[in-house]
């Protein structure tokens, strides 16, 4: 599926949500999806997601034990709600375990 656009401005409502021919839901435009990197494995993930809800979105449980940094900077617990990720970031979790 193409879509072409006429020339000039173009307003669009982001939050739009087209059918395609089939009836199924198609989500447009696609750039509010964005790709990160966590943990050396690569995410598409919503754009303008925090902290807090790519943890939910990669690891699919209650982030317990865990320190995160966004391109070699470590994130407070306490920001995670706040720090939004932006594409291309370099996340790295790293999870505390007891041993000795």
């Amino acid at each position: 599926m193409q879509l072409v656009l006429p020339k000039g401005k173009v307003e669009a409502n982001l939050f739009a949500v087209f059918s395609t021919p089939c009836g199924y839901p198609y989500s447009f435009p696609n750039f509010l999806n964005m790709e990160i990197t966590v943990n050396h494995q690569n995410y598409h993930l919503t754009a303008g997601c925090s902290v807090a809800e790519m943890l939910s979105s990669v690891l699919q449980a209650e982030p317990r034990n865990i320190a995160v940094a966004v391109n070699q900077s470590i994130v407070a617990k306490s920001n995670w709600h706040m720090h939004l990720l932006m594409p291309g970031d370099q996340v790295i979790l790293i999870k505390a375990t007891q041993g000795g």
